[in-house]
């Protein structure tokens, strides 16, 4: 049977040309493009699962944000490699090394090998530390020797003499003295430190120093010593994680009163110190005495401290420890300088 055409073509290419004619108006007509895109762009109504989705987001977002703040100020301070500026008379220390077990209270001849130990902390950081015991005259040592490297790139080694740490520290002039600084030195170098803050936004891993040297003697009998730190270490010495200590009052105070410095340095890194159990303290200086003869050191390290006018008063009832400092208008309140 024939098909039936028109002007010489069947039905079925007719239609099949009014078809494309059909698809190519609808692509070409600008009416109806944008009557397409605003159907598509017509928003979906909110429900309430998607508004706290986006506050959730939001929070991320600004938790994020905060985060990298935090990260960027690290890493410009690491990357800047220097430490914020102070004096001599108060001298910046982080708060995690002396919020903590880390410069123990031992005065004894015997020194503990930790490895890896967890050490009690007060602060808002894990410490683990692998080493021989470190104690207060460690601990003053290594102030001394930060205070040296404060005025130039951490990364940069300073050279100094025994006769100037020794001077600094106040500790009599022998050749003990000499020895004694040197072995504390060697202690802060074989040393192997971790300090992570508890979300993890920040850690330094390292020793206290990276390495140490010192010349033969010249002909005047002197000798040159020097000392590198890790320059990651910067990172610990941030505006507000970073306390001034008085170096004068620690100097008066004496290298034998062990408990009474680390009483100083705790008390240091608070303004309104709140009170603490004398079993927190017990276990934060690492103390090896007896519950009962710690009670009588402290009580005795509290009232040099108050002979020393650092603190106002104290008192300690049913083992509760409550001191007050002396207010800002009676003692210097030294502020850190952002180094430039």
């Amino acid at each position: 049977m024939l098909q039936p055409t028109i002007n010489n073509l069947d039905i079925p290419t007719l239609e099949s040309i009014v078809e494309k004619k059909r698809t190519v108006g609808r692509r070409s007509d600008p009416k109806v493009a944008v009557a397409n895109e605003v159907m598509d762009a017509e928003p979906a109504p909110k429900t309430t699962s998607t508004r706290v989705s986006r506050a959730a987001e939001l929070l991320r977002e600004k938790t994020n944000a905060a985060l990298q703040r935090t990260k960027s100020q690290i890493e410009q301070r690491v990357l800047q490699g220097v430490l914020p500026l102070w004096d001599d008379d108060n001298r910046g220390i982080p708060n995690p090394l002396v919020r903590s077990g880390l410069f123990t209270v031992g005065n004894s001849d015997k020194r503990e090998y930790v490895p890896d130990m967890v050490i009690a902390s007060l602060s808002n950081y894990e410490i683990r530390y692998t080493g021989s015991e470190l104690r207060q005259e460690d601990l003053s040592v290594w102030m001394s020797l930060i205070n040296l490297a404060r005025k130039k790139p951490i990364s940069e080694a300073i050279y100094f003499t025994g006769y100037q740490v020794v001077k600094d520290l106040g500790w009599r002039m022998h050749s003990e003295s000499y020895k004694r600084v040197q072995d504390c030195i060697e202690r802060l170098k074989v040393t192997g430190l971790k300090i992570t803050t508890r979300g993890h936004e920040s850690a330094y891993s390292g020793s206290l120093i990276r390495d140490y040297g010192w010349t033969e003697r010249d002909e005047a009998g002197n000798q040159k010593w020097m000392v590198r730190f890790e320059p990651r270490i910067s990172a610990l010495f941030m505006e507000d994680t970073t306390t001034l200590l008085e170096w004068e009052m620690r100097k008066k105070i004496g290298p034998r009163s062990t408990l009474a410095l680390w009483l100083l340095s705790f008390y240091s890194t608070h303004r309104d110190p709140e009170p603490n159990s004398l079993g927190k303290i017990y276990e934060l200086c690492r103390s090896k005495d007896t519950l009962s003869s710690f009670r009588r050191n402290v009580r005795n390290a509290l009232a040099k401290l108050v002979e020393k006018q650092f603190l106002k008063s104290f008192n300690m009832d049913n083992d509760i420890l409550q001191v007050e400092k002396l207010k800002a208008d009676k003692r210097i309140t030294p502020r850190l300088v952002r180094a430039k």
